[in-house]
C-alpha cells in the first residue's frame, strides 16, 4: 500500500483585508475637499486675473493647511481624551 500524497503547498496563509476607520475616511474627505475648493479658486483666479478670486486663492492656500492640523489635531484630543475618560 502506498501513502496518499500529501499537498506540497497546503493552504496558504489568507491575507488580511485592509479596514479603514470611519475617522480617517472623514479626514480623507475633509483633505480631499479642501484641495477641490483651493484647485476651484485658483482656476476662477486664472480666468479673472484682476479680481477677488486671486486673493482668495492666495489666502486660502496659506490658511488651509494650518487649519487642517488644528482641526486634525482637536479631533484627536477629543477622541483620546474620551477613550481615555472613563
Amino acid at each position: 500500500m502506498t501513502a496518499p500524497p500529501t499537498p506540497t503547498n497546503p493552504e496558504a496563509p489568507r491575507r488580511r483585508r485592509v479596514q479603514f476607520g470611519i475617522g480617517s475616511l472623514l479626514m480623507f474627505m475633509l483633505v480631499c475637499s479642501v484641495t477641490a475648493a483651493a484647485g476651484y479658486y485658483f482656476v476662477r483666479s486664472l480666468q479673472k486675473p484682476a479680481g477677488a478670486n486671486r486673493l482668495i486663492f492666495i489666502l486660502f492656500t496659506l490658511v488651509a493647511p494650518i487649519v487642517l492640523m488644528i482641526v486634525a489635531s482637536l479631533v484627536r484630543q477629543i477622541t483620546h481624551w474620551l477613550t481615555h475618560r472613563r
